[in-house]
């Protein structure tokens, strides 16, 4: 479904964040690393980041989760790992689970283009939205505190690409879809579902690996500044 050209004429613009304003892969990356040492610390033997991958994706599919499940696998792995190496201490499984919390939320760092990016569509006069699937803990970065609102699949109770899920957020700050810009770095995800309301928008594909869509592309965040026409809130 084509979306609306630019310019942008808003006065709302909703954010994804894994991928979007968050390098969510690199704390997940850092993550794994911490448990990985905790586990190999504790069983006396070298337990690799890709070995508690593949034992979380195993689980998950063994178990039929659906992708929102995955922090039930990954604790899952842990046991796993620590259980076939006769370690049946649940303090044990408490502090691998606490090593990986801690070294992923300390990771959990926004892009260099998103603070200015950001700041400067506030100083415009535009409300903004960080829209996730994820939880809470994806939304602690300082950056976040200048949203307007912070709307989590959690708190809607339904996940992208569901319309009730930007239904949802768009009630809640009180904006229409059609002077809303919605940003992500899915079209799946994101861009359709949000297009698909009335809503315009965008991909940022910061890899360029999607250069034949039928929506604006962004290479960075910061371009998005050059193509927003700041619309009155109540159009």
């Amino acid at each position: 479904m084509p979306g609306r050209p630019p310019p942008f004429r808003v006065s709302h613009v909703f954010f994804d964040v894994d991928g979007t304003l968050v390098d969510f892969d690199a704390a997940l990356r850092a993550g794994l690393r911490a448990a990985s040492e905790v586990l190999s610390f504790t069983i006396g033997r070298v337990v690799t980041p890709s070995e508690l991958t593949a034992a979380r994706d195993r689980i998950a599919r063994d178990l039929r989760m659906v992708p929102g499940a995955l922090a039930k696998a990954r604790d899952e792995s842990f046991r796993e790992i620590l259980t076939l190496a006769g370690v049946s201490d649940v303090d044990a499984l408490k502090r691998t689970t606490a090593a990986f919390f801690a070294a992923r939320d300390a990771a959990l760092l926004t892009y260099e283009d998103v603070e200015e990016t950001v700041e400067m569509l506030l100083e415009r006069g535009l409300t903004l939205v960080a829209a996730t699937n994820g939880n809470s803990a994806m939304v602690q970065a300082p950056i976040f505190r200048r949203m307007h609102l912070l709307w989590t699949a959690e708190e809607a109770r339904v996940s992208k690409p569901d319309p009730a899920f930007f239904l949802g957020a768009l009630e809640r700050i009180g904006a229409h879809a059609k002077t809303t810009l919605m940003v992500g770095d899915r079209m799946d995800n994101d861009v359709v579902p949000a297009v698909a309301l009335g809503m315009y928008g965008a991909l940022l594909d910061r890899g360029r690996r999607a250069l034949d869509v039928d929506v604006p592309r962004l290479d960075s965040l910061a371009d998005l500044l050059d193509l927003i026409e700041v619309a009155p809130s109540g159009g």
